[in-house]
């Protein structure tokens, strides 16, 4: 998927493959990709609008997040680019992007993500996270 001018692939991810940004709800895009040694993995790019969230959740397993461009706030802390979150079952958050631009995000997700609202639960179900 394109990037924002600028931002350039973090080299790590140069060998895997990427499906074209997807609507995932209002102001939220979502990406798969594909690691070549393990294409099995849920890994994701997240690009959310300045201004929205992510539905309430917790998670299953863990889950570890890389901002690439922009920032979000879940309550716990703020993460801004190069920052990594980490969340596991005992995390109950609900990512704010930042007004001034779109935040994206690599994702790494182990078992399932826990929404609290069932549409969110259903289009969650609908992209394997």
């Amino acid at each position: 998927p394109s990037l924002p001018a600028g931002l350039a692939w973090p080299r790590a991810l140069e060998a895997c493959t990427a499906t074209s940004w997807r609507w995932l709800g209002p102001g939220m895009r979502w990406s798969r990709l594909r690691l070549p040694a393990d294409p099995q993995a849920k890994l994701f790019l997240l690009r959310i609008g300045a201004g929205r969230s992510l539905a309430p959740h917790t998670h299953s397993d863990s889950e570890l997040t890389q901002v690439l461009h922009g920032a979000f706030h879940d309550g716990r802390d703020l993460f801004g680019p190069g920052d990594f979150d980490a969340a596991d079952p005992s995390v109950h958050h609900q990512p704010a992007v930042r007004d001034g631009g779109d935040c994206i995000c690599l994702a790494s997700v182990e078992g399932r993500m826990r929404f609290d609202s069932p549409l969110a639960r259903a289009l969650a179900a609908l992209v394997d996270m």
